[in-house]
């Protein structure tokens, strides 16, 4: 591995850059504006997280970058599925929504909020007969999307690995962490971000998606 944690960090930094720079690029069209805004949106989204995890340049920082690296992952996964169809990424720009209603109903279930008008009168379950906190529709898995993409090799390869540490399921085997580990998982993060970012740029510039040996190539996978 060659560089130090600091001169990935500095690349990082410019990655992160070029990122935001390329969400303001203008479509090849209009027509297509639920994946242009979903590719817009996640162009940004990378490049928080990449400008994040440029300053992870210490051994102790190994296991946030390990982390982010995984929500990484996801955000490829989706946005190689959301540039299949434009149902796709309307999918995913309502699963936030859906997911403060199942929040919001799990906790008027459990008693730990409530719903009041200015007045003092409980709405609550009114709002929870009335299906008004009923999700759109039923989501689909990561697994699910990453079949459908093409990219099930990536999901089974490195998204389930990258789990482990999200999950808090490495901790009976602590390591010697040293530089060149850091450097592999700050070199990794670029990557994932290169693909993701090539993947959103291609789909507003040319209405195209990566093939299975573009996608490889982009993350260095021979």
């Amino acid at each position: 591995m060659e560089g130090t944690p600091q001169d990935y960090g500095r690349s990082l930094e410019s990655q992160a850059k070029m990122l935001r720079e390329a969400s303001e690029f203008e479509a090849k069209s209009a027509d297509q504006p639920a994946r242009d805004m979903y590719c817009r949106g996640l162009l940004l989204r990378t490049a928080d997280l990449v400008g994040s995890c440029s300053l992870f340049v210490e051994p102790a920082h190994v296991v946030a970058g390990q982390v982010l690296m995984r929500s990484m992952l996801e955000d490829l996964i989706k946005v190689l599925w959301a540039t299949l169809a434009e149902s796709h990424a309307e999918n995913l720009s309502t699963s936030g929504l859906d997911q403060l209603k199942l929040m919001m109903r799990a906790n008027l279930q459990g008693g730990t909020a409530r719903i009041i008008d200015k007045h003092g009168n409980d709405h609550s379950e009114r709002f929870m007969r009335d299906g008004k906190l009923a999700p759109s529709g039923k989501k689909k898995t990561v697994e699910a999307m990453a079949k459908e993409a093409g990219a099930e090799g990536l999901y089974n390869m490195f998204y389930r690995f990258a789990s482990m540490q999200t999950h808090g399921n490495s901790l009976n085997s602590p390591v010697t962490i040293t530089p060149t580990d850091v450097s592999a998982v700050l070199s990794g993060i670029g990557a994932i971000a290169k693909a993701t970012g090539h993947t959103s740029i291609r789909w507003l510039l040319c209405r195209k998606r990566p093939g299975s040996k573009e996608l490889l190539d982009l993350l260095g996978i021979r």
